[in-house]
């Protein structure tokens, strides 16, 4: 599908949201003045009861009342409905940005930024305009750690890619799921501290176990307390029985309240996000998968939706001890707070390991949904062959995917035993743009994606690359010493038998020409006696000659550049051989740098 297409598809769907929405400000709007009417109608009808002494009458008056409550909820439901369009609007208008390249609405993963990693930095995989900006769709608390997880890890298994790239077709026709999914997740408290304080609860005893006395001072206590209330509205001489009861019960609560606040503290106000998450749960359990992954998560969702919502309940229902009215009458005459915080230990006991990992599944199915949204708006893209028997790499109309294609200019390339590609070129003749777009859709293979080729396949090597290391101040590091590392880091790897694909650009850009070319030239030695694939962009041509030294083991390949009426211009098409032309001096020439 092309960009109109999906464009159009976004574009219908957020108006058809905004005309649920509308519609939902109209039905607030009822629900509104119905709400006005009834009390309106409650306080007429208990002016005629007093009036006319008429029992009937305060009923009605009653009767209105609890109706007056039920609109308040119904409000309050619908009203939360009505954010869920706004978030489901916004979902598709920040798609159609992002169509345009506009990634100003999504989250850039540069609290992920890890200069020593492997290839990340390399790739700019994270930051401003980086691909994990492109994909993130994520809004759970974890979703974005986990996606950024799939971006930095290499997966060595034939059988787990395959997987993951079933799961990726399944969920990738899923935009109902994948939006409501989205909008439902973007509603809640992003506060991570929250998130993390509940986490570090689960699991833990709550101190009130070590006081079993305690349980069954709650029901005593409330059992005495439910009788005299019910006994005193016949006999109103009763109620004064509640006030020994209620200096008993503050005596009982006393020597807790201290650890009771603090524990409070800690739990307080997770609701909300709970209950989210409970929907989310919800929201999985109610599809109807058909990959075996997607079964085993939905089952899981189905008994945690439940748990997290019972949870989300218990602490919505402890937080009303925070109104001191409500708080000292509920303690006063039931201990509200040995009963809570008993209630909420069991369920901590039930669940010792299960909110984590049901909170997990939520931040996994969030990345997945990321990775597939990708898919949905790339569908011309193509899923890779990974396999773990052959050697090299063969790709057709490879490009990056974050170029448009009304700009991307794709290469094809096919290495069979070589182990060393060396590309020449002129600057900005397409070397190191070639090389990322070699490493980004490696990337995307190991997450399950699809690639930006009409066909990909390739061995299943570990990926490495020196493209753009990094001076170290803080480790009084320049930057010769810190790509001095990096390939020596690379060789350790060589030697120890790993199958890696190797991205280099400029070996050794930080010395001497000669030397240079002498640590290139044994970078290359070494790397055709290892089972690896290594693709060096390079200006020296010398080493080109390699080639005819090591046949079979060294393919040249080229990008050039072309001088027509006095302007320089590239085609960005990789041919086979070494470059011919070069640019440097002549760009030198034309801002007069030089005569």
């Amino acid at each position: 599908m092309d960009k109109e297409g999906l464009a159009a598809i976004y574009k219908k769907r957020s108006a058809d949201f905004e005309a649920l929405h509308d519609r939902q400000k109209k039905v607030l709007l009822l629900i509104s003045i119905l709400r006005l009417l009834v009390i309106i109608a409650a306080v007429y009808f208990l002016v005629l009861a007093i009036k006319n002494g008429m029992n009937i009458l305060f009923a009605v008056s009653g009767l209105m009342v609890v109706l007056f409550f039920a609109l308040v909820s119904y409000h309050k439901n619908q009203n939360d409905r009505k954010k869920l369009l706004l978030e489901l609007i916004g979902v598709n208008n920040e798609e159609l940005k992002g169509l345009d390249n506009d990634l100003s609405d999504f989250r850039d993963g540069r609290e992920f930024t890890d200069s020593g990693h492997p290839w990340s930095y390399d790739l700019d995989l994270f930051g401003e305009g980086s691909l994990f900006q492109y994909i993130n769709r994520t809004a759970t608390h974890t979703g974005p750690a986990r996606l950024a997880a799939r971006l930095r890890e290499a997966v060595t298994d034939e059988k787990e890619i395959t997987a993951r790239q079933e799961v990726s077709r399944e969920l990738s026709g899923m935009i109902n799921l994948r939006q409501h999914f989205a909008a439902h997740a973007r509603l809640m408290d992003k506060d991570n501290n929250a998130f993390e304080e509940i986490i570090r609860w689960s699991g833990k005893e709550v101190f009130i176990e070590k006081y079993r006395w305690t349980r069954i001072a709650a029901w005593v206590m409330t059992a005495i307390s439910s009788a005299i209330i019910i006994s005193g509205i016949f006999v109103p001489g009763l109620f004064r029985l509640l006030i020994p009861l209620v200096l008993i019960n503050l005596t009982l609560l006393s020597p807790f309240l201290s650890r009771t606040n603090q524990f409070q503290a800690r739990v307080s106000k997770k609701h909300n996000f709970l209950k989210t998450y409970a929907v989310l749960l919800e929201l999985l359990a109610a599809e109807d998968f058909s990959h075996p992954r997607l079964k085993d998560t939905r089952e899981q969702c189905a008994s945690g939706s439940k748990a997290i919502d019972q949870l989300s309940w218990l602490l919505n229902l402890f937080d009303q001890r925070l109104n001191l009215l409500v708080g000292f009458t509920l303690n006063a005459l039931f201990l509200f707070d040995f009963y809570m915080l008993h209630r909420l230990a069991k369920w901590n006991q039930v669940h010792t390991d299960d909110l984590g990992n049901w909170l997990d599944i939520t931040g996994e199915m969030d990345a997945h949904f990321s990775l597939s949204n990708f898919a949905y708006n790339h569908d011309a893209f193509t899923y890779p062959e990974i396999s773990n028997g052959m050697t090299g790499m063969k790709a057709t109309a490879l490009g990056h995917p974050m170029i448009p294609s009304s700009r991307r200019v794709d290469n094809s390339i096919e290495i069979s035993g070589e182990r060393v590609v060396l590309i020449t070129g002129a600057n900005m003749a397409g070397k190191s743009t070639f090389l990322r777009a070699v490493g980004v859709n490696m990337v995307l293979a190991y997450a399950g994606s699809p690639v930006c080729a009409a066909y990909f396949s390739t061995g299943n090597y570990q990926l490495y690359s020196s493209m753009r290391t990094a001076d170290s101040l803080k480790d009084d590091e320049s930057y010769f010493f810190a790509e001095i590392k990096r390939l020596k880091q690379i060789v350790e790897m060589m030697e120890q038998g790993t199958r890696m694909l190797i991205l280099l650009d400029e070996v050794l850009k930080g010395t001497n020409t000669t030397d240079k070319q002498k640590g290139s030239v044994g970078l290359i030695r070494k790397s055709i006696g290892h089972e690896v694939l290594c693709f060096i962009a390079t200006h020296d041509l010398s080493l080109g000659e390699m080639q005819e030294e090591h046949k079979g083991k060294i393919v040249n390949y080229c990008f050039e550049s072309y001088i027509k009426d006095l302007a320089l211009t590239f085609d960005y098409k990789m041919r086979p051989g070494l470059a011919k032309n070069m640019n440097a001096s002549f760009l030198m020439k034309q801002m007069g740098i030089m005569d």
